[in-house]
């Protein structure tokens, strides 16, 4: 039975849901209840919302808004708004056929995809649809029409023409699994600052401390507009922003909360998620980084080789010509982890610091060397020098602030400006000997005991990584933190056996 309810605007934020609060008399009214979906039309838009009951909190005749639903859409309290129990949607029986081992078409993962998008499912269907990831999984044909539909869920950028690029779109994107988050931010504005587009979509965190949205936050605005991130690349040439703020796989987004929720990811869902972002962003050119070893997210060589082709494989199917840079590594990607430590260990860089991370410069060059050749921008073997003197110059920290300035920030600050938590720890040596293995889920495990991502001062510093020599007594890890109880429940996770492996 539908009907009208009024408006009221809600002081609550739920992430990215839609999430809406009934009476529980009009709830029952409707005959939805607590956890269910509801469908609510505003002027001409509709949206498929979670329904929470209250006794007092709205009263009868009432809906309550959340924020994500009354700001995104400019809904004025007491506004008239429809609401009405959907249909039920088909793609659950797709999801059901998946569940029992049977291929699905592509109008099957056209309609999950898009119920996905529109929240027509709840968390828990979507939860089911995650699993079948795992088991049975998906073939070929399956993966393509995913990834078409995940893009063809929301909106799509072009940045052709821009700056005379003619159709060349460039962009970097790692599969993460790596604590330390400072190569995007350090990287793109080389690329940009060397001609070439780059509008960067970056995540939040899902398995790791922070993503490279939270490190990049501290410093300027990473959600914009569609139309924001379109002027901002005219005008600079390229972007650092927070893929969930747009439109664009929408899908992903819902899919990567429920993800975060159940602390999981699988490659099959890591290889649609990343292609169909890129297809929605417009990239014709682009860089896949695939770290490997021990405690990351691909441990073993073999793995890393079957990702390499099957990004490939992909891509080309789209049309993007996709390299691969593929790095065993045996620790962080730096020696700072915390959203504030990451981006402070990225301007060291840019402003050409002593004493900066030149293992990470290495790779960011390595990057850099890849994208300027493979676009052909400079000839072969030109890359490295080129790119080594647009950051020697000052032309990538230049660049750098002039990216953050057009998305919003106010204030141009130094790395020596960036704050750490005030309570510190050192853990010491008990040995000598040579740092062969740093063991990054270790120290996942201990930046979101110090409240990673979400505390953005707190964090840790690796005074000693592999390669490094070590006397017993020498600080190895400095853990910042905002209270004790952060602190001690971080103390609690510190082991040198399973932190560091010595030659």
């Amino acid at each position: 039975m539908a009907f009208y309810l009024r408006s009221k605007n809600l002081d609550l934020g739920e992430d990215d849901d839609f999430n809406i609060v009934l009476n529980r008399k009009d709830a029952e009214r409707l005959g939805v209840r607590e956890g269910e979906i509801a469908l609510i039309g505003i002027g001409e838009v509709e949206l498929h919302a979670n329904v929470m009951e209250t006794d007092s909190r709205v009263a009868e005749g009432e809906i309550g808004l959340f924020e994500e639903i009354w700001k995104d859409y400019r809904v004025d309290s007491g506004a008239s708004i429809f609401i009405d129990i959907p249909q039920p949607s088909k793609s659950l029986d797709a999801i059901s056929r998946k569940l029992l081992g049977h291929n699905l078409k592509e109008e099957d993962l056209k309609l999950i995809m898009n119920d996905i998008g529109t929240r027509k499912l709840r968390e828990t269907e979507i939860a089911f649809f995650v699993s079948t990831f795992f088991n049975p999984g998906f073939n070929d044909d399956e993966i393509y029409w995913m990834t078409k539909g995940m893009a063809e869920s929301g909106d799509t950028l072009s940045f052709k023409g821009i700056n005379g690029n003619g159709h060349l779109v460039a962009d970097k994107h790692s599969i993460g699994g790596v604590a330390g988050k400072a190569i995007t931010p350090t990287l793109v504005p080389i690329l940009v600052a060397g001609g070439l587009i780059v509008p960067n979509t970056s995540t939040r965190a899902i398995t790791s401390p922070a993503g490279t949205s939270d490190i990049l936050e501290v410093v300027m605005p990473v959600a914009l507009s569609k139309e924001k991130v379109v002027e901002v690349v005219k005008e600079t040439g390229g972007c650092m922003i927070w893929g969930g703020s747009l439109d664009i796989s929408p899908a992903d987004d819902v899919i990567i909360n429920v993800e975060r929720s159940l602390r999981i990811q699988e490659f099959q869902k890591v290889l649609v998620s990343i292609v169909a972002k890129k297809i929605s962003m417009g990239i014709t050119h682009i860089l896949i980084d695939l770290p490997y070893g021990k405690g990351s997210k691909i441990e073993r060589a073999d793995d890393v080789q079957m990702l390499d082709r099957e990004f490939k494989k992909l891509f080309k199917k789209f049309n993007i010509y996709c390299e691969t840079i593929k790095r065993p590594i045996n620790g962080p990607d730096g020696r700072s982890i915390g959203p504030n430590m990451e981006i402070r260990e990225a301007l060291r860089i840019l402003e050409r610091e002593e004493g900066c991370c030149n293992e990470l410069e290495k790779v960011i060059i390595e990057m850099a060397t890849k994208l300027f050749e493979g676009t052909k921008t400079v000839k072969r073997g030109e890359g490295k020098k080129f790119a080594r003197q647009i950051l020697d110059s000052g032309k990538a920290l230049d660049k750098f602030w002039e990216i953050a300035f057009a998305q919003g920030a106010t204030k141009r600050v130094k790395s020596t400006e960036i704050r750490t938590a005030h309570l510190q720890y050192d853990l010491l040596s008990d040995r000598d000997g040579v740092v062969k293995t740093l063991n990054n889920q270790e120290l996942v495990k201990i930046a979101k005991a110090l409240g990673n991502p979400k505390i953005k001062e707190a964090g840790m510093e690796m005074h000693k990584v592999p390669g490094d020599k070590v006397s017993k007594g020498e600080p190895l890890i400095t853990l910042y933190a905002t209270t004790e109880t952060r602190m001690g429940g971080a103390k609690e996770l510190l082991s040198i056996d399973r932190l560091y492996t010595f030659k």
